[in-house]
This record gives C-alpha cells, sequence and structure tokens, in this order.
C-alpha cells in the first residue's frame, strides 16, 4: 500500500478498508496513466497526485459527512442526489465516493473526453455508487440534488452562482473546496445578493499544511 496515502488517511483520522485504499491507489494509477496522451490533472508522481488531489478531497470529508447528516435529518433519511460539478478527472467526486459507499454521486462533466475517462475509471474501481452524467451545468434540471460539491469548477460570480443555486433543490447545500480566505471574501462579496450568508470551514490536508485551504458551505434556503 502507498505510505504517502495510509499516513495521510491517518493524519485525516479516516479508516480506509483495504479495498478502499486500493480503489483510491488504482485512481491514481489511471490519472497517471491518462495524463501520457492527455493533460488531465496536474500530477508529477502517484505521492503528488495522492497529496494535491486524492488528499485535499479527502480533508473534507468530516465536513462532508456532517452536511449530509443534516440534510438527512431534513429529508427523514431519503436517498440524497450528491452531483460533483465540473469533475473533470474526478475530484473530489471519486475519492468521495469510496470514502461513502453509502451514498450516491453524480459526476456532471460537459467533456466528452474527460467523461470517457471517468466512466471507464468507475468501471475499474468497481464504483457502484457514482454515476456521469456528460453534460454542461446549464443543460442539468432544475433542483436535481441535495448536495453539490466543486473543486475545479468556477469561482463564485453571478452567472455561475445562479446555475449552481438553479440545480440545487430547496433546503440543499452547497460545499466548494476554495484556497485563500482573501479570495474567497473577494468571491462571496460579489454574489452577497443572491448568497447573503454562507460558511467557511478550514480544511487541513496532511503534507500541505503551508497551503491554506477552505470549505465554503452555502444553504439554498
Amino acid at each position: 500500500m502507498n505510505k504517502k496515502l495510509c499516513d495521510g488517511l491517518e493524519r485525516l483520522a479516516l479508516e480506509f478498508s483495504s479495498g478502499q485504499i486500493e480503489q483510491l491507489e488504482k485512481y491514481t494509477d489511471c490519472v497517471l496513466e491518462f495524463n501520457k496522451t492527455y493533460n488531465l490533472m496536474k500530477a508529477d508522481s502517484q505521492d503528488d497526485f495522492i497529496v494535491n488531489h486524492i488528499l485535499d478531497s479527502l480533508a473534507a470529508a468530516p465536513s462532508i459527512s456532517a452536511l449530509v447528516q443534516r440534510i438527512q435529518e431534513r429529508k427523514k433519511n431519503q436517498q440524497l442526489n450528491i452531483a460533483d460539478i465540473g469533475s473533470g478527472g474526478g475530484c473530489p467526486g471519486i475519492p468521495l465516493a469510496v470514502a461513502f459507499p453509502h451514498l450516491n454521486f453524480k459526476l456532471v462533466e460537459r467533456m466528452e473526453k474527460r467523461c470517457a475517462f471517468l466512466s471507464e475509471t468507475i468501471s475499474k474501481l468497481n464504483l457502484s455508487n457514482a454515476e456521469v452524467w456528460c453534460t454542461q451545468a446549464s443543460l442539468v434540471k432544475p433542483n436535481s440534488f441535495d448536495l453539490e460539491v466543486f473543486r475545479a469548477f468556477h469561482p463564485f460570480d453571478p452567472k455561475n452562482t445562479r446555475l449552481l443555486l438553479k440545480m440545487l433543490k430547496k433546503g440543499g447545500i452547497l460545499a466548494a473546496y476554495k484556497a485563500r480566505s482573501e479570495k474567497i471574501s473577494a468571491e462571496m462579496e460579489s454574489v452577497k445578493f443572491l448568497i447573503p450568508a454562507y460558511e467557511k470551514i478550514k480544511l487541513e490536508v496532511p503534507f500541505l499544511e503551508d497551503h491554506e485551504r477552505n470549505l465554503v458551505v452555502v444553504e439554498k434556503l
């Protein structure tokens, strides 16, 4: 097993089975192999990809779990629709789907090559709780999702914020992976007429402690 991955999971206090760790290692290999011919995600090595993409995605897992619980209490434990918007190479959707096998994830991606990669990777990982929606986010039906996560999607601006909120059900939650607080403040200031209030959760990514990472949480009331 990859030592960097195991050490990172331990630092995050995430207990993964050997099967889940194997899925993440296989996912890493799929990305690095695809990168040889198509620059999918920035990564120079296994450890580089594990730290900057997998562990970065999983740093929010405890917060995502709490958000899911919050929504389920409102929905009386109905099955939730969770989406990774602009999934790209599959982060954070695939690592979160591995972490939460009891939850269902939709990977929303518009580029066909990336969709093909995601579909093939999901099959190789036997990841039965994830599926690819190969479409533009703007074509997704309104009120489709209970929880939307995104990491590489566009910044919060009026156009994208309206789109994200349109896809979200009433009482649903957006969870956006973001970097520096100053940049977050500037983004959210530009959309405060759409999002008057939000929560910022500080994330600690193993081996990237000198990089500021935050999760921005928005509820659709």
